[in-house]
């Protein structure tokens, strides 16, 4: 845990006070994990686990007393039992690189978004800021490479720690958090649930859809013009009643509903891309009328009464 404290000052040191929205977020690639409280073993001190499993060894011992084994050796044959039981669970928390399991998880699934999904900008990268020699260094005695020089710290939007335990279910699970710590000393926590194999999905799941999303507000190009994405009241995507709610709502943060010239290119983009996915919703438009993107022929451009719905999806756009 004290190293962990270290890399923190050492970033928090070496950084500016304020950050500024980037592109790109660069995290350092080395995760130190600690090791938290063993829930399992909590669950079972305070459950029925344990007498569960050591009431059907009773039975079993109960059923071999009764088919001739002497009190004496029933008794042996439950200590027994039960030191097998600690035994086994003993074995099978020592977990040895559960680190390394984890951290190199969550990279491959987060590369796995980036390959399927191909947005126009990768949002989000492992920067190693180190030289490849002490990488190859490291990883030929076995080690990650766990040095962080506070020359090449800037290089770095974000640093990241995780903690894992034992899940209380008792069924394998753990339990993940990780932490990321940006320039301006806000910090971002997540946290998954399941099998050391792939409770890292959940995560990796999670830190794509928050740095990955467009973010309001944003700028993008559409057409000839640059287009300031300002969201709703909400600073999203966001619902009004009426088409004449959604208009107003976006007058009052000085800005205006998107025709349905920029909603289809901004659709094309996409919510990876800097755009806004349309889906199958229905999208309110400044002329009063909606857009259904369901609802192509003879045109998608529809008056309120010729769809089903009660409720329309906007965002504001600056020019």
């Amino acid at each position: 845990m004290r190293s962990i404290q270290k890399i923190i000052l050492l970033f928090a040191a070496a950084l500016p006070a304020t950050a500024t929205a980037v592109e790109r977020v660069n995290i350092w690639p080395t995760i130190p994990f600690v090791r938290g409280a063993d829930l399992c073993r909590y669950k079972d001190a305070y459950g029925q686990t344990r007498s569960e499993y050591m009431a059907k060894m009773v039975k079993s011992a109960s059923e071999l007393m009764q088919a001739g084994a002497k009190g004496k050796e029933a008794l042996s044959l439950l200590t027994t039992f039960n030191q097998m039981y600690d035994l086994n669970l003993a074995l099978a928390t020592q977990h040895q690189y559960m680190d390394v399991t984890l951290e190199s998880t969550l990279k491959a699934y987060i590369s796995d978004y980036y390959r399927n999904l191909r947005p126009r900008v990768q949002k989000i990268s492992f920067n190693q800021v180190n030289d490849v020699l002490s990488i190859v260094r490291a990883a030929s005695q076995g080690q990650r490479d766990g040095y962080l020089d506070a020359n090449l710290v800037s290089k770095l939007d974000f640093i990241a720690y995780g903690t894992y335990a034992f899940a209380p279910n008792c069924a394998g699970d753990i339990q993940v958090t990780i932490h990321l710590v940006g320039r301006d000393g806000v910090q971002k926590s997540y946290m998954g649930q399941g099998q050391p194999s792939v409770v890292m999905s959940q995560i990796a799941s999670k830190m794509f859809e928050e740095f990955q999303r467009t973010q309001f507000p944003s700028t993008i190009k559409v057409g000839k013009k640059m287009l300031k994405l300002v969201g709703g009241m909400n600073g999203s995507v966001d619902r009004a009643p009426s088409t004449i709610i959604a208009k107003q709502a976006c007058e009052t943060l000085d800005a205006r509903l998107p025709n349905e010239f920029e909603l289809e290119i901004l659709n094309t983009y996409g919510d990876w891309s800097g755009g806004v996915s349309l889906n199958d919703q229905i999208w309110a438009l400044p002329s009063g009328k909606v857009f259904a993107p369901m609802l192509r022929n003879p045109t998608p451009v529809r008056e309120p009464r010729e769809v089903n719905t009660t409720e329309f999806l906007y965002y504001c756009v600056q020019d």
